[in-house]
């Protein structure tokens, strides 16, 4: 399968979830900042790594149970280290993840975030 990794820039992905993660996950950014930073990049990364696999012929069935697995750690650190609920990191997670879906799923060529 065709990837664009050109497209998948780690630095812009990241920047753009940190920027989308303040107003995701409103009042609780202040208590999830520090640990968001750190989850945003591990997700940018990983995103780049699971293109260059997808590229390299794996599955995008197993490419999007990778991505959720590394999402669902993200999830639950910044729920474990902060006082907001599961609820309200994953639906600021999910926001989060809406800014940089279309650029991430044509990079790819298919719907991973999607």
């Amino acid at each position: 399968m065709a990837v664009n990794l050109d497209a998948l820039d780690t630095k812009r992905l990241f920047a753009d979830m940190f920027s989308a993660g303040a107003g995701a996950f409103g009042e609780g950014w202040s208590t999830a900042r520090d640990f968001a930073k750190v989850e945003f990049k591990t997700l940018a990364r990983r995103i780049k790594e699971i293109a260059k696999q997808v590229g390299g012929g794996l599955d995008p069935a197993i490419a999007k149970l990778q991505f959720k697995a590394q999402v669902n750690t993200a999830v639950q650190v910044l729920a474990g280290v902060t006082t907001l609920t599961l609820l309200a990191v994953e639906a600021a997670i999910n926001a989060v993840l809406d800014v940089i879906k279309a650029a991430v799923d044509t990079a790819i060529g298919f719907p991973l975030i999607g």
